[in-house]
């Protein structure tokens, strides 16, 4: 987490081929080239290369990034032997179109080149739409746009430069309400459960040296904005400064000590007839040591951070440690490794909404620090013969100020009159929690054709206050399959489970001096994706994507099911 639409909008992805989990990347996008990061410790200076991100041979829904958000690290890169982890030779453009069985239109266009031998342009244009709305349901469709452009060099006096912009128009009418069960008229349904919509604009700027050699300074900086239309600007300020040298030990190996600054401010506005205004800035100094070895890795580190609005128990100033380290046994074919941490950020409005775009308009949530009083990490990473990828985990999470989604309240002072002016949508409670996972990441390849990808996780999240951490699940689970039938055409799919989800929601009975809120355990998720490519040549390929084969239809929030059995279609264009 990352991790946000719900319902029966299609992901396009657009992520490089490398990548675990690409069914998990959002509307939202980046579509700039990717300079390489020199690593600061090596003795030969290397010239920064554009790393393109070559589109996903893949499309899916993107129900599939809410409904299994298990956010597995990748596993060893050691040996990673897919069909998509061929090497593939970057494209400048990458068009891909398509349309569902609901009319829901999909388009993606990808641009990637140099203009110079040193300047690299990236443009991206993404549209997700729906034209049908949800049977049995208030009417419910959803239209999101994303255009993106940056520009990169790789030469300026021993620099690199980085900079680029973005807009964002998402858009939902979904209601969570079940005409059959709660008849309202049009007029109600625009009266009580209006449209939302999110414009965001921002832009980033990003500095670094190129130098690779010992005894010298090198340093980055990047500068981040964002504004979400009426509600919120973001400023983000980074600035890291090292320094590597040969201390001692093998001249190969050098040490490198450093120190990461960080500066965040963000101005955020609430709706409705007595909107807040919440002001806050937080800063980070993160100095820090770094060795390595044959066998080993070391990062010692200390984080001191401070926050104008944190929780009431929580220092204005506060110390966490940032170490972290891995043996590697075998020839490197078995890591070992551990760290501990901690540190605060701010919760910002454009967050949560990315993770519930139901959150009440009106509600005016209290936007709080959430603070990792101590987490732990620490598993161990394998490669067997080539052939299985293994990726071992526990982590644990002592959490200040965490939120939580929890039904709205209703208004006093509307609801007598008829209806609350909001139908099913959620507030924030804030909450300490602890939580251990115990995860698993398997990738075995079967031959040459045949791949599969597991995921497991098990969550047990405590509250101190509230009965269950709501809408978190306690296990998940993710099993894929790739299959490559010959050269032309190729199948896929994804089995996809959540469970132990529970909501908070409140009973319908109106007691104004106390309501009454019950926990409802919400139905598992169990969802069935099969799909398929066909290559006419190596410009153009089709794809065809049955999701949900089962037809469930799950609550991710309650009262919000997502679209049962749905068939999408479309084509792709290299050139």
């Amino acid at each position: 987490m990352k991790r946000h639409i719900i319902i029966a909008i299609l992901a396009l992805l657009a992520i490089p081929s490398l990548a675990q989990h690409d069914e998990q990347v959002t509307v939202e996008g980046k579509y700039r080239p990717k300079v390489n990061k020199v690593s600061k410790l090596q003795l030969t200076p290397q010239t920064p290369q554009p790393s393109y991100n070559f589109p996903s041979s893949e499309v899916n829904p993107m129900d599939a990034k809410q409904k299994f958000a298990i956010d597995l690290e990748k596993i060893a890169p050691t040996g990673y032997a897919a069909k998509n982890d061929k090497l593939v030779t970057p494209t400048q453009n990458f068009l891909m179109a398509g349309i569902g069985t609901r009319l829901s239109p999909l388009f993606l266009y990808n641009h990637n080149s140099m203009l110079t031998k040193t300047l690299g342009l990236g443009v991206g244009i993404k549209h997700a739409s729906s034209w049908v709305n949800m049977k049995d349901y208030a009417p419910s469709n959803y239209m999101n746009n994303a255009f993106d452009i940056n520009l990169s060099t790789s030469k300026i006096d021993g620099l690199q430069l980085e900079g680029g912009v973005y807009f964002k128009n998402d858009r939902y009418h979904f209601y969570g309400i079940n005409l059959a069960e709660n008849p309202l008229t049009d007029e109600q349904i625009e009266d009580f459960a209006p449209k939302i919509t999110y414009n965001r604009v921002g832009g980033h700027i990003g500095l670094a040296s190129t130098t690779t050699r010992v005894r010298e300074l090198n340093h980055a900086a990047h500068l981040d904005y964002m504004y979400l239309f009426n509600r919120e600007h973001a400023v983000d300020f980074g600035y890291t400064l090292g320094y590597a040298n040969n201390f001692w030990g093998d001249k190969s190996h050098p040490q490198n000590i450093g120190v990461d600054l960080g500066f965040q401010y963000d101005y955020c506005m609430g709706q409705g007839d007595n909107p807040f205004v919440v002001s806050r800035i937080l800063f980070k100094v993160n100095p820090f040591f770094e060795m390595d070895g044959e066998f080993y890795r070391l990062h010692l580190g200390v984080r001191l951070d401070g926050a104008t609005k944190g929780s009431e128990e929580d220092k204005f100033l506060a110390v966490r440690p940032d170490v972290s380290g891995s043996l590697f046994v075998l020839n490197k074919k078995l890591e070992f490794y551990a760290g501990l941490n901690g540190g605060r950020k701010l919760l910002r409005f454009s967050d949560v909404v990315d993770d519930n775009p139901f959150l009440s308009p009106m509600c005016n949530p209290s936007l709080g620090v959430v603070n990792v009083k101590l987490g732990f990490e620490g598993g161990v990473r394998t490669n067997i013969m080539e052939i299985v990828d293994l990726h071992l985990g526990v982590r644990y999470r002592l959490t200040d100020n965490d939120p939580l989604f929890v039904y709205h309240i209703p208004d006093a002072m509307t609801f007598p009159s008829g209806m609350d002016p909001v139908l099913n949508s959620f507030d924030l409670v804030y909450d300490e929690t602890q939580l251990v996972t115990v995860l698993a990441d398997v990738r075995v390849k079967l031959r040459n054709s045949l791949t599969a990808d597991l995921g497991f996780a098990y969550n047990s999240c405590k509250p101190t206050n509230e009965e269950y951490a709501w809408y978190r699940p306690t296990t998940e689970g993710k099993l894929k399959l790739t299959y490559d039938f010959n050269d032309k055409l190729s199948f896929n799919t994804t089995f996809l489970y959540q469970g132990g989800r529970y909501a908070k929601v409140w009973d319908g009975v109106v007691d104004w001096q106390n309501f009454n809120f019950e926990a409802k355990k919400l139905k598992d998720v169990f969802d069935l994706s099969i799909g398929a490519d066909y290559k006419v040549n190596d410009q153009i390929s089709a794809f065809a994507l049955l999701d949900n084969v089962a037809h469930q239809k799950y609550m991710l929030y309650y009262n919000y099911p997502v679209t049962g059995i749905q068939f999408y279609a479309g084509v792709k264009l290299r050139f």
